[in-house]
């Protein structure tokens, strides 16, 4: 008896931690279920992953160096001389007559460099500006994307309601053939709008999938990857006045500041051009070693003088200023009006763009507006009536199919109509230089 109950107590044992541990993987949290992506997670994400964004910055980084280095001298050369032999360069060293050691040191003419690491520094302030233009652009793509995905998602769950509604629509109307009340004409069309609302379902999941893809690949992600999103919903913002706006866009947009840089940037290489007239110099010294005593020039007045120096300047003369240097500022002067012009368009463009913004942004949210409080309660209520008094019989089927797809056309033009509110609010920040 006692063999037979020890076995009993060990399966009873191992049941019982057997249940616990299903129960254990049954409460943990799905690690399938798709993680939600908030707005600003995505976009911290994509500017760490955008190519462009690294490129720009690299290439400013680049530019400060340049421009730091306008403040080194040029190198100086030292030389050594063997002169004075004799014999054609036998042996080289040990049969000259003299040794000179020389020490040279060119010189820009005096403010080169400051023109010069002018230039370079607007360059480098120029695509500075550009990457911090980057930044928002690539911002204003991920939000873009990131509302896309969003209405896509919203369209799919309004294509289930839809679907629903055709359900039952089909359901009363078989009721209403069986009974005599209709015809088969009408039983067939409702079969017919259930199946045509499964078509528009594959085009939905069609730009589900297209919009997901394109915001993983500004994350940095495979294509594929799935994640939740936040739901797109009307979030009321606020903005200045138009003249506000536009102050704010001429003083912040980082797109003018950075064709401003460069239009600074010509104006010094204008001015460094016409500095290309002005001579450079070339400071020399050394000494003179005669290993002949005797030889040396000094010799005369002390026979056992053998160690002579000598300095000297030379002067660049830029005689040829007609074939070389005047090109070089007529070059620059067609630089400075290019890059004075290229401000000018940037501008105007900037206005156009911030006016249309302004005008998209206050249109969308009036129109939001009007859905809430009207359209939207209205559709819903036409589509509840018009389901029940086509179940009594009051109206036909077709009056019952074409509410229900207003419904639908209805609530898909409010959820583009807040993207497009969200968007026009997102690019009125790239334009005045905030990511908002």
């Amino acid at each position: 008896m006692k063999f037979l109950i020890k076995p009993a107590i060990g399966k009873i044992n191992l049941s019982f931690w057997l249940l616990c541990l299903c129960l254990w993987f049954c409460a943990r949290p799905s690690l399938a279920s798709a993680e939600v992506l908030s707005l600003a997670k995505a976009i911290e994400l994509a500017k760490q992953a955008s190519p462009d964004i690294l490129n720009l910055s690299a290439q400013a980084a680049s530019a400060r160096a340049k421009a730091a280095q306008t403040w080194a001298p040029t190198e100086p050369t030292l030389g050594v001389t063997y002169q004075d032999m004799n014999t054609p360069y036998h042996g080289f060293v040990g049969d000259q007559g003299s040794r000179v050691y020389t020490f040279t040191q060119p010189v820009l003419f005096p403010g080169k460099s400051i023109v010069n690491h002018s230039v370079l520094s607007n360059q480098a302030k120029s695509i500075q500006s550009q990457m911090n233009a980057m930044e928002l652009t690539v911002s204003m793509n991920v939000k873009a994307a990131y509302f896309q995905l969003a209405q896509a998602r919203e369209n799919l769950n309004l294509n289930k309601e839809t679907h629903d509604f055709y359900e039952r629509i089909y359901a009363i109307a078989k009721r209403r053939y069986e009974s005599g009340a209709i015809t088969q004409v009408d039983l067939l069309n409702a079969d017919a709008a259930l199946h045509s609302n499964d078509n528009d379902l594959a085009d939905l999941r069609s730009a589900e999938h297209i919009a997901r893809s394109q915001l993983n690949i500004l994350l940095g992600n495979p294509p594929t990857t799935n994640f939740e999103v936040e739901s797109l919903k009307m979030q009321k913002r606020k903005i200045p006045d138009y003249e506000t706006l536009e102050k704010q866009m001429i003083e912040n947009r980082h797109e003018l500041k950075a064709a401003q840089y460069q239009f600074e940037a010509s104006q010094s290489s204008y001015r460094l051009a016409k500095m290309s007239l002005l001579p450079d110099f070339q400071f020399s010294f050394g000494t003179t070693y005669y290993d002949v005593l005797g030889t040396s020039p000094l010799s005369t007045s002390n026979p056992d003088a053998n160690h002579t120096y000598f300095a000297g300047v030379q002067i660049t003369i830029p005689i040829w200023f007609m074939f070389d240097q005047r090109q070089t500022i007529i070059s620059a002067s067609h630089d400075r009006l290019a890059a004075e012009a290229n401000v000018r368009s940037i501008l105007n463009q900037s206005k156009v763009a911030l006016d249309t913004a302004n005008d998209v942004f206050h249109t969308t949210e009036t129109k939001i507006v009007n859905f809430e409080e009207h359209v939207l309660p209205l559709i819903e209520q036409a589509l509840n009536l018009a389901i029940i008094n086509y179940g009594a019989g009051k109206i036909d089927f077709q009056t019952l199919s074409d509410t229900a797809a207003n419904r639908r056309n209805t609530r898909q033009t409010y959820l583009t109509t807040i993207m497009n509110y969200l968007t026009a609010y997102s690019n009125i920040g790239q334009l005045i230089g905030e990511d908002l």
